[in-house]
C-alpha cells in the first residue's frame, strides 16, 4: 500500500518538504499566529551589524588593542538626549511606514507563493537551520494565503497603521531608553482602552483564519521591573498577512498595577 501526503507519495518526499509538512501541520494545529519576532525562527538574534562589531572586539582583544585603545582614546562626555515617551513616538507617527501598501492582487499572491515554494525546495543546509528556514518560509505561507481573503476583513484591518521590524529596530537603537517586549509581561496593568482594541483584532484574526493575534508593546525599558507606576505603552500587532506590524495605539494614563486594585 503506497501512502500519500497531499497527492505525493510518503517515500518520494525530500527532507525538507517532509519537515515543511510537520511545521505546517503544527502551525495550522496551533491558535496562535506564528510568532516571527519571537526566538523561533530568526526574530531576536543579533543583526549583521551586531556580529561584525562583536568580532572585531573579539580579534583586537586577542593582540590587546582594546585595552590601548581604551586608555589613548579620550571621549567627549555625552550630552543627555531628551527622552520621547512612547506616547510621543505614537502621536509623532514615528513607526508609521506612509509608503506601505498591501499587495493582494490574485496575480501576485499566486506568483509570489510559488517563489516561496520554490525557496523551500532548495534549502539544503544543517537539520537546525534548515528547521528555523522551513518555519519562516511556513508563516509567510500562511500569511500569504490569508492575504487572499483581505477583501473581507479590510475595513477593520485599515483602521491601524502599519509598520516594520526594521522601523521598530531603528526606534529603538535610536531611543535607547525604549525597548521591544510582549504583551504578557504588561497584560494584568493594561488599560482597558488597549484589551478593546486588542479584543478587536484578535476578533478579526479569528474570523480571517481561526487564530489568535500575537501582541507586542514598546515602553521605557523601566516599566519591564517592578515599578510603582507604569505607564505609556505603545500596543502592536503582528499582521496575519505578512511579516509586518500594525500599531493598534498607545496610552499615556497610569496603568493601575494589580496590588492597587
Amino acid at each position: 500500500m503506497e501512502i500519500k501526503i497531499f497527492g505525493k507519495s510518503l517515500f518520494k518526499f525530500s527532507k525538507n518538504e517532509a519537515l515543511f509538512v510537520g511545521i505546517n501541520s503544527s502551525m495550522k494545529e496551533s491558535k496562535y499566529l506564528p510568532d516571527f519576532y519571537g526566538r523561533s525562527f530568526g526574530g531576536g538574534s543579533m543583526s549583521i551589524e551586531n556580529v561584525i562589531s562583536s568580532s572585531f572586539a573579539t580579534e583586537l582583544a586577542g593582540t590587546g588593542a582594546v585595552t590601548k585603545y581604551a586608555e589613548t582614546k579620550k571621549e567627549e562626555p555625552a550630552k543627555e538626549k531628551e527622552k520621547i515617551t512612547p506616547k510621543g513616538v505614537y502621536n509623532l507617527q514615528m513607526l508609521n511606514d506612509k509608503s506601505f501598501k498591501l499587495k493582494v492582487e490574485p496575480t501576485y499572491l499566486d506568483n509570489l507563493i510559488q517563489s516561496f515554494k520554490d525557496k523551500l525546495s532548495l534549502i539544503k543546509s544543517e537539520e537546525y537551520d534548515m528547521r528555523n528556514g522551513t518555519q519562516e518560509i511556513a508563516s509567510i505561507l500562511m500569511r500569504l494565503e490569508n492575504r487572499k481573503n483581505y477583501s473581507d476583513h479590510k475595513k477593520v484591518f485599515e483602521e491601524f497603521p502599519y509598520t516594520t521590524t526594521n522601523k521598530i529596530n531603528e526606534l529603538v537603537k535610536e531611543h535607547d531608553h525604549l525597548k521591544m517586549g510582549q504583551v504578557a509581561e504588561f497584560m494584568a496593568d493594561m488599560p482597558k482602552e488597549a484589551i478593546d482594541v486588542m479584543k478587536k483584532y484578535n476578533k478579526e484574526v479569528d474570523l480571517l483564519c481561526k487564530k489568535q493575534a500575537v501582541f507586542y508593546i514598546i515602553a521605557n525599558k523601566e516599566d519591564f521591573k517592578k515599578t510603582e507606576k507604569r505607564r505609556d505603552p505603545i500596543l502592536l500587532a503582528q499582521s496575519p498577512f505578512g511579516h509586518f506590524w500594525q500599531i493598534l495605539g498607545a496610552w499615556d494614563e497610569e496603568m493601575m498595577l494589580i496590588e492597587e486594585l
